[in-house]
């Protein structure tokens, strides 16, 4: 019985090592707290150059300087001809710039849809995808496709990018105004949803700018047979596009779904700086 009791407690105060129990092995159970400690959310970043690339906007009746997209080149110095084909990221494409102008090595374009827009604001521009001027021929210019925002065929346009300014990591104050009105959508849909994009009549003349925040409320009245409608909020939206009499606003939180053109618009929220 000695004997029995003698080998239990050796075993028990015997080294780790001689158990074969490798002490890296252990883990040290840490606090709520402790594991909290060691977390570091991400700072909050309010603009998002490839928000701002791809929402798309409105021309405002302007002439914009279109080039053309000739499609995918296969080998490189053999000029495309016009395929529905999808190009993806990473080919190497074709581009004509406009008449009188040319693109030089290292530019960055955007390749777009033209579509008709609103009576009175020009066309709907709407981005497709993102590209780096390379060599350039006598007959065409290369580029290679950097970035996808949806099907990118030959045809569709050529735009130089517009730089993105980033506020960095700042936090939104308070604004009063300005007050528009919902434009249109940049696609038809019967319903709203959390991203879906839109245009609101209000631009750089009105000092709305990039990363601002609206709010989309409903008009205020009497309704026939029924009780009056208040000016509550439908919407909430970022500013990710801006011109000079229009901007385009991407939608962060619906509350109703049903925005129409001509539904009040109005800043609530701005970055500093």
């Amino acid at each position: 019985m000695r004997s029995t009791l003698a080998l239990i407690t050796l075993a028990v105060v015997a080294p780790l090592s001689a158990q074969g129990i490798r002490p890296s092995s252990l883990r040290v159970r840490q606090s709520t707290d402790q594991s909290l400690d060691t977390y570091q959310p991400p700072e909050y970043h309010p603009v998002r150059p490839g928000e701002v690339r791809s929402s798309g906007f409105l021309s405002e009746m302007a002439s914009l300087p279109l080039g053309r997209l000739l499609g995918p080149v296969d080998p490189q110095l053999v000029s495309s001809a016009q395929t529905p084909e999808v190009v993806f990221t990473g080919a190497i494409v074709a581009v004509v710039p406009p008449a009188g102008a040319a693109y030089k090595r290292g530019d960055t374009v955007l390749f777009v849809t033209v579509m008709q827009g609103p009576r009175g604001w020009g066309d709907i521009v709407v981005p497709t995808g993102l590209a780096r001027i390379g060599e350039q021929n006598p007959r065409q210019t290369l580029a290679t496709v950097l970035e996808m925002y949806g099907p990118i065929r030959a045809g569709q346009g050529v735009l130089p990018l517009d730089p993105v300014a980033d506020p960095g990591a700042v936090q939104p104050v308070p604004a009063a105004g300005p007050t528009s009105e919902i434009i249109a959508s940049r696609e038809p849909r019967d319903v709203a949803q959390p991203g879906m994009v839109m245009f609101a009549s209000m631009g750089r003349a009105a000092g709305i700018r990039v990363g601002d925040f609206v709010q989309i409320r409903r008009h205020a009245g009497p309704r026939l047979n029924s009780a009056d409608t208040i000016d509550d909020l439908v919407a909430v939206a970022q500013v990710v596009h801006v011109g000079e009499k229009s901007c385009t606003i991407k939608l962060t939180r619906v509350i109703d779904p049903d925005i129409r053109p001509g539904t009040p618009v109005v800043r609530v929220a701005t970055l500093p700086g």
